[in-house]
């Protein structure tokens, strides 16, 4: 048991760097289950499969050209790993609504995912997207 709770947590350590870090895209399907599911509901719709992953690591990129993810924490039990990061870029581009602002931004997100057979089938995130608009000056605050 502890030994694939250990794998499982290298396997996020890797995807992080791999996929987010460097958006090697060609590499997804070494990370990710053909049927995964990422659920960042409210602020986004459910996405699917590798076609889901890939765009959204494309449109984290088109956004913020300088994207990044500092993990800090890992916590494992059985099937699941919460990841625990910051996530920093400078937006550059459209980033859902926003047209581009050219101001860097570094939010907090955690994220819970499940892991069968080596490979992410599921995630849930939660961001602090209140934390990036107003460094953005979208909303009153921090940045505006």
């Amino acid at each position: 048991m502890t030994e694939s709770i250990e794998r499982n947590k290298t396997i996020v350590r890797e995807l992080t760097e791999c996929i987010w870090n460097q958006c090697a895209l060609d590499r997804i399907p070494e990370f990710y289950a053909p049927h995964y599911v990422a659920d960042y509901r409210p602020y986004a719709p459910l996405r699917e499969g590798h076609a889901g992953i890939r765009g959204m690591v494309e449109r984290a990129w088109q956004a913020f050209p300088d994207y990044h993810e500092e993990l800090h924490t890992l916590v494992a039990e059985g099937s699941l790993v919460v990841a625990h990061f910051t996530v920093s870029g400078t937006q550059s581009g459209q980033w859902g609504v926003l047209p581009p602002t050219g101001k860097k931004v570094s939010f907090d997100e955690i994220v819970l995912l499940r892991l069968e057979e080596g490979k992410v089938v599921h995630q849930r995130g939660v961001a602090d997207n209140l934390a990036a608009l107003r460094q953005l000056g979208v909303l009153p605050g921090q940045g505006s």
